[in-house]
């Protein structure tokens, strides 16, 4: 009877098997916490309240606001000024000449006052249309005054609503950058015990690097809307809260 040999497989190759939990472990660990980010929401960060005071505030210290009601009050007085121009179209003259002047057939002198009363037919005629155009330039005014009111309110919410989504991502970006930080961590252990190779070591790295750099990207953002918003209020965000 002869002696039967077996075939087996070779061995497990564990340091493989270890860099395959590492990696696997660092997907995991980001998706998790991407799943984690992906529940912020800006919809319950956004106060109409506080909507509502910028609106407010800027609707009084805004530059354009003064300028468009500086030019609905000398519209208005506009219409006075044409109203009173009426008499415009009347003259009167006095004339005085004292007695005892010389006189002749071709220039008969009277003495004492002599009073002339002179009618502009075409100035009256034309005075109607004068106050007409007056009024119409002082409803145009009126308009152009309301449509900025609109227009400026459109544009503290659309600023606002920018100014909330940079601050969240902001703080969903921080969120992200810390996770990042402890994944660089875990990767230098396994790395300084020989569990991970320098490629996972390094790619860990990186990802922290981008990370910081769109904290940094987040913040700018943040400024800048913040600074945007600041600037059609007329005021900071921090004297009206």
């Amino acid at each position: 009877m002869g002696i039967v040999y077996l075939k087996t497989k070779s061995p497990i190759q564990f340091p493989r098997l270890k860099k395959f939990v590492l990696v696997f472990s660092f997907l995991m660990s980001a998706c998790f916490f991407s799943k984690l980010v992906a529940q912020e929401s800006m919809m319950r960060e956004v106060s109409n309240s506080f909507l509502t005071q910028l609106i407010d505030t800027a609707k009084k210290y805004y530059p354009i606001v003064k300028v468009n009601q500086k030019r609905i009050d000398m519209a208005h007085m506009n219409i006075g000024k044409t109203n009173m121009s009426w008499f415009d179209a009347f003259t009167v003259t006095v004339n005085y000449s004292p007695s005892g002047g010389t006189t002749s057939l071709n220039q008969p002198t009277l003495s004492g006052f002599q009073i002339g009363f002179f009618i502009n037919l075409g100035n009256i005629l034309q005075k109607p249309y004068n106050v007409k155009i007056a009024k119409e330039e002082y409803e145009l005014a009126k308009l152009a005054s309301l449509e900025t009111m609109n227009v400026i309110e459109g544009d503290v919410k659309a600023r606002y609503i920018k100014f909330v989504q940079s601050s969240v991502l902001l703080r969903m970006q921080s969120k992200i950058a810390i996770e990042a930080e402890s994944v660089v961590k875990e990767a230098r252990y396994k790395f300084e015990k020989g569990e991970a190779n320098f490629e996972t070591f390094t790619k860990a790295l990186i990802y922290e690097s981008d990370n910081r750099k769109q904290v940094i990207d987040a913040e700018a953002n943040l400024l800048i809307a913040k600074a945007s918003l600041e600037t059609i209020v007329g005021k900071k965000l921090s004297d009206i809260r």
